[in-house]
């Protein structure tokens, strides 16, 4: 198949990969793939117990496995974890097998996004608690620093407003890409 019409969404945890997802595909007319959402369903453990139990490195071999899985099916809008595109080798399978698009979305939204939100492993101190605030912050700033570079490197950056309604967001989104690769589109 010529043109790349399987869309990946990456970007941070809470930075509405998954509702800008789903959004999207349904404006393509595209199946819409969740990662995280096929992992839970096929390993039938929520991620946060799958961490606990089999540890990160357990969990980013599934991603691994499931991301070439989902290759297969075309065309399709996939929502990444937030951690997948830190492994090479999804980085690669992307890179020849789709358009990817950076959700970039302000630190400040990501802390109002995720200071509720219990399914975050990252998210949490020694003991499991979720952190909140300070610490909050500092974790969400500390794994995004380490991580944009690598988000940065995606087809088309989408900087979402923090305003903005998922339909506007989609609506940016899918002028970007007709702009940038228009045999994606239906």
């Amino acid at each position: 198949m010529d043109a790349k019409n399987l869309i990946a969404l990456t970007g941070f945890m809470g930075s509405g990969k998954s509702r800008i997802g789903r959004e999207l595909a349904g404006r393509l007319g595209f199946p819409f793939f969740d990662l995280d959402e096929v992992i839970e369903r096929e390993e039938q453990q929520q991620i946060p117990d799958i961490f606990r139990s089999k540890g990160e490195e357990y969990f980013r071999m599934l991603e691994r496995l499931h991301l070439r899985n989902l290759l297969e099916h075309r065309p399709a809008v996939l929502a990444l974890g937030g951690g997948a595109n830190q492994q090479e080798e999804i980085r690669d399978l992307l890179q020849q097998n789709a358009v990817t698009i950076y959700l970039q979305v302000p630190i400040d939204t990501l802390v109002v996004r995720l200071q509720k939100d219990k399914k975050r492993p990252l998210l949490r101190d020694a003991s499991g608690k979720l952190l909140d605030g300070d610490q909050l912050r500092d974790r969400i700033a500390g794994l995004l620093e380490k991580r944009e570079p690598l988000y940065r490197k995606a087809d088309i950056t989408v900087p979402v407003q923090p305003l903005w309604s998922k339909h506007q967001t989609t609506s940016e989104l899918i002028r970007l890409l007709d702009n940038h690769a228009p045999n994606a589109l239906p």
